[in-house]
Order: C-alpha cells, then sequence, then structure tokens
C-alpha cells in the first residue's frame, strides 16, 4: 500500500551548462524572496508568495515533498524525514483550508525545524506549468513538422503506437530538461516534477533503464526516451503535463492518478491507462474536508 502523496518562475534564468538550456528555469530562495518583496512591500503572505514563486506550494495540496531540495540535512539524522511529516500533520493540517497563508508559513517552518539546513542561495530546478507544458508540445510539433491536425491525432495516442508520437514526447522530454540522448532520464529533475519520491525508487528505475536499453535498438532514440520515462517514472509518478493534452493524467504533477474523494468514506475504482493496472482508492476515517486526509491506494 503506498500513501497518495499530492503535492507552482517569473522568469530569472540562470545560464549553466549548454547542455541544460532549452525551456529550463532554475532559482534560489534569495530570488524568490526578492521578486515577492517587489508584489507585496507589507511583506503580507511572503512565505505563501515564495512558494508559490518556486512552484512548490498548493494551497489545495499544501506543500510539494520536493520542496527538501533547498535544505542540506545532516547525513547522520535518519528520521528528519519522518519528524518533518510528523510536524506537517500536526500542525498544518489542523489549519483550515481558508488560512492558506498561515498554512504555508508552518508548512516552511517545519522544514526550518526538523529537516535540514536551509540553503537560501543555491538555484533549483522549478517545475513547469501546465502552460508552458502546451506550449512546449506546440513548438515540438513546429520542430518536428507536423500540422496541428497531425498533432490531435498523435495526441490521441495513448498507448504511442505510432513512432511519430513517441517522437513527439521524447521532443517533449528534452525541452522539458527531464531526459538526454546522452544521459538518459534526469532523476534530479524529474524528482520536482513528480512531487518527490522514495530513495528506493532510484534503484527500481535504474533496473527498468536497464531492461529498456536491452529491448530497444540503439538508433531507436524516440522509443527509447518514450518507454524510460512511460514505464520507468510513467508507471509511479506522472512525467511532466504533457498528459493533460493527450492522456488526462494526473494533476499538478502528482502521481498518475488524483482522483478527489470528497465524500466521507468514499472509494472509487480507477484505471491507469500507461500501465493498465487497476487501482482500488480507498478514502477512510475522513470527513468531507480534503485538505489533510489520507488517500490510499492498492493495485488489484
Amino acid at each position: 500500500m503506498i500513501r497518495f502523496c499530492l503535492i507552482l518562475t517569473f522568469l530569472v534564468v540562470i545560464t549553466i551548462a549548454a547542455a541544460d538550456k532549452h525551456k529550463i528555469f532554475y532559482k534560489s530562495l534569495q530570488q524568490a524572496a526578492y521578486e515577492c518583496d517587489r508584489y507585496d512591500g507589507s511583506g503580507h503572505c511572503h512565505v505563501r508568495c515564495t512558494t508559490l514563486v518556486t512552484r512548490d506550494w498548493n494551497d489545495r495540496v499544501g506543500l510539494s515533498s520536493a520542496y527538501d531540495r533547498y535544505f542540506q540535512p545532516d547525513p547522520n539524522d535518519q528520521c528528519n524525514v519522518n519528524r518533518t511529516q510528523a510536524c506537517l500533520r500536526t500542525k498544518v493540517f489542523t489549519i483550515p483550508p481558508p488560512s492558506p497563508c498561515e498554512r504555508a508559513s508552518e508548512s516552511v517552518k517545519c522544514y526550518l525545524d526538523q529537516f535540514g539546513e536551509i540553503n537560501t542561495t543555491a538555484a533549483q530546478f522549478v517545475r513547469f506549468t501546465s502552460v508552458q507544458d502546451r506550449q512546449i508540445v506546440l513548438e515540438c510539433a513546429a520542430i518536428l513538422g507536423y500540422s496541428m491536425d497531425q498533432l490531435d491525432k498523435l495526441l490521441r495516442d495513448w498507448e504511442f503506437k505510432r513512432m511519430e508520437t513517441r517522437c513527439l514526447y521524447r521532443c517533449f522530454l528534452i525541452r522539458s530538461g527531464l531526459y538526454s540522448d546522452a544521459d538518459g532520464l534526469a532523476m534530479p529533475r524529474l524528482y520536482v516534477m513528480c512531487g518527490g519520491y522514495e530513495e528506493s525508487f532510484y534503484q527500481r528505475v535504474e533496473q527498468c533503464v536497464a531492461k529498456v536499453r536491452q529491448e530497444v535498438p540503439c538508433d531507436d532514440k524516440c522509443t527509447l526516451a518514450q518507454r524510460m520515462a512511460i514505464e520507468c517514472i510513467g508507471a509511479d509518478y506522472q512525467v511532466g503535463d504533457i498528459g493533460k493534452v493527450s492522456i488526462n493524467r494526473a494533476v499538478d504533477g502528482a502521481r498518475i492518478n488524483n482522483i478527489n474523494l470528497s465524500t466521507v468514506n468514499s472509494a472509487i475504482n480507477a484505471s491507469n491507462t500507461e500501465t493498465r493496472n487497476t487501482l482500488n482508492i480507498i478514502k477512510d476515517n475522513s470527513d468531507t474536508v480534503n485538505y489533510g486526509d489520507v488517500n490510499t491506494f492498492d493495485a488489484l
């Protein structure tokens, strides 16, 4: 059983290696704070503003666990993650949803008090918005010479049966900074896009990538990129919001299926379009307020 973890720059571009260009943005907490000082000189709701600028905050689901990329924990501290999550449960989840500024401040305070030493000057990868993802898809279609009619058909190719669809997806991954032919999957950036994932996930991805490389011919770059992303990452997490255009998968960088169970002690069956697994999603011991409830799912 896996806990159902859910997880938003204006432009300050950090120029790094040439391979890291395209559409990628990096931002430090210091830069985010400077932006927010210009937006709200009074400092009202400043913490919420900075976490919105780094795209780590969502008023509905709270703070992304990938916010930890701005911190350096003590390597000997094995309990910092558990303490941080316990703090979020006991302090943040008790604050009513109509108080987003207070909830954001208390969420960040949990990381400051429990997770590790904060680094305000190191620029970190900032995930894309749905609007940016859609723009990248359109740009890739133009780069590859696909008409709008062709693009419409490719976005309906949910099972990636056409080579053109796989090439469109590879272009999307490359321009999003999530993949390169030389280095494969960009796991640190995928960590941010996915809203964080457990350490054991790296090993599973490594094993999956090795399997895919054995099965796909070396000259089939489009299939290799698509299968790595979909089979090695997409089975557990969403890889960008291209799914909003083509597959209508999860929203806001969450796990593959975000099912909003708004009634008391409710349940729903859902199917994962990528892995064809059937999921039974259950919400129990809950009230009608979504924030703070725990949603779990089991593969049937």
